[in-house]
Order: structure tokens, then sequence, then C-alpha cells
């Protein structure tokens, strides 16, 4: 049987999690159809999998816990949005300070996942934590605005202090995730 899954750092800092709240609520007032990341469910990917054969877990849980990693501090600083402003599907919260941290992480994790030839990635790692999925702009003026007043803004900073291989459940009203297992840093 599948999977669905991915790697990811756990965001549990709530004055965090409430500054970001109080942003998306604000571009929910710019009118547009935006799909809003639930406050459980908001992380940093690390890899995405999707569906793995679930009996490989116990070894790649042995395999990753190879990983000697020292613990780190993110600071989550900024917002922004991909592709770009002229064209916004997905709007994030930056990574300032532990972004090398966080690449380094990442590409331990595709050496890890390459040897059981799992879905390699061709893009180069961006540390950020997706909040927002737009459909449909609304007021595209007042959303880039709201995207850009926030460009400097501090979110909080963190220690991370683990990471997860998270099982994750689509489901009508939204992603359900949970742990397949929890790596600890050091």
């Amino acid at each position: 049987m599948s999977v669905r899954s991915f790697f990811a750092v756990e965001l549990n800092a709530k004055p965090i999690i409430n500054k970001i709240i109080a942003f998306q609520n604000k571009l929910i007032e710019t009118g547009g159809r935006i799909k809003l990341v639930a406050p459980e469910n908001i992380h940093l990917t690390m890899k995405f999998l999707g569906d793995i054969d679930e009996k490989i877990l116990p070894d790649l849980q042995k395999e990753t816990e190879t990983i000697s990693f020292e613990k780190f501090l993110v600071e989550y600083r900024g917002t922004g949005c991909l592709p770009n402003l002229q064209r916004i599907n997905t709007i994030y919260i930056d990574v300032k300070k532990g972004k090398e941290k966080l690449t380094e992480l990442a590409k331990e994790i595709e050496e890890i996942c390459s040897k059981f030839n799992l879905r390699k990635e061709t893009r180069a790692y961006k540390a950020h934590l997706t909040i927002g999925r737009v459909k449909y702009p609304g007021d595209k003026q007042l959303l880039i605005e709201r995207i850009k007043e926030q460009q400097e803004e501090l979110f909080g900073e963190v220690e991370v202090t683990s990471f997860q291989l998270k099982k994750s459940i689509l489901t009508p009203t939204g992603p359900k995730y949970s742990d397949l297992f929890r790596i600890n840093l050091k």
C-alpha cells in the first residue's frame, strides 16, 4: 500500500502562527479566492515524496536517523509570492536567518531519498512557509499591496529541534497531516 508523504519542519510557535493568521486575514480582505493553509498545517516542506510504498518506511526511518545535524535558529521575516507578483499562485512567509542550514538539511534528506530511488528534486530548495494558494486574485492591486506591506515584517524566530516525515491525506476540507516518524536534532 502507498502513503502520500513529505519531509517537513513543523511550526509550533503560537506567537508566529498568530501573526501569520493576522496576515492571512488581510489577504482575505482583498476579495480574492485564496485557499489559506490551516494554522495547524503550516510547516516548512523539506522534500515532497508523493506516494511511496509504506513497506520502505522502517528502512527509510533507519537511514534518516543517520543524519547528524545540530539544532539551529530560523527567522521568519517578510512575505513573497510564487511565481511572481504578476501571476500570484502561492503566498508565503520568507526565511531569512537559518536559510543555509535548511538548505543543507534538505540536501541530506535528498541524499537519503536517492538511496530508495524516490523522486529526485529538480529545482533548487527554497525555504518558505506557504500560507495560501490563490485561485482568483480578486482586487489584484490590493493583494499586491498587502504582500508588499509585509515584505520586511518580522514574524518571529524559532529553534529547529527536529524534522518529520509526514503522512498527508487529502480530504474535501483540506489535507490532514500526521507524523510517520520524527528525527530529533542534536
